[in-house]
């Protein structure tokens, strides 16, 4: 089912707080060598290369006890929003974008817009997809940042369109971390982009 309160993009589904997340026959499918390689599918996953990504390249291996508190990115000097984009290499992803919880299948992106406050963990076991894949309770991200940045955590989960919107947290950081769900919790309250449409979760 489409989601009400987002448009499609040129690749993926925008959601309307500006990120967006990319998935499967949403993302620019090509066949570069139809003839010499059939087998060779390339997915461009971003929308567009009109966004240069100077920051860090890297990745993490997250499970349930991993659970990032909420938060949003900025260069050092607090004087620009940064923006985000994360691969789910393998496994299932639970991300929470501006409150709104979303499990990401396997090869997808999600494109994180700065100011957009945002939270990780791992997906616990159990939880079936609409593609057919069931979430082990892990998964490995690949993310890569626009700029050099912090983590600035937030208790809010209204997006700052500018710097001078964010509220630090200053409280323990365990009060806003991705809280502990399970499987039944994450099928009754979260999401998943398959395509270009929002669809439902199952229990496995």
């Amino acid at each position: 089912m489409a989601g009400s309160n987002a448009d499609v993009g040129e690749v993926g589904l925008l959601l309307e707080n500006g990120c967006r997340i990319t998935h499967g026959n949403a993302a620019n499918v090509k066949k570069p060598f139809p003839d010499m390689m059939p087998g060779l599918t390339m997915h461009e996953l971003s929308p567009s290369n009109n966004k240069a990504f100077q920051g860090p390249l890297g990745f993490i291996e997250f499970t349930t006890d991993i659970r990032l508190p909420r938060h949003i990115h900025m260069d050092a000097s607090k004087s620009k929003l940064v923006d985000e984009r994360i691969l789910v290499l393998n496994g299932v992803g639970l991300v929470e974008l501006a409150g709104e919880v979303f499990a990401v299948a396997p090869g997808s992106l999600v494109d994180a817009v700065g100011g957009v406050p945002h939270t990780w963990t791992a997906c616990p076991s159990g939880v079936r997809l609409p593609d057919g894949t069931v979430s082990a309770g892990t998964f490995t991200m690949v993310y890569e940042y626009q700029l050099p940045t912090f983590f600035f955590p937030t208790a809010s989960t209204e997006v700052a369109s500018e710097v001078s919107r964010y509220r630090p947290f200053e409280g323990d950081l365990d009060d806003i971390r991705f809280p502990v769900l399970s499987a039944q919790q994450v099928v009754n309250t979260a999401s998943v982009v398959i395509g270009r449409q929002k669809g439902q979760l199952q229990m496995a």
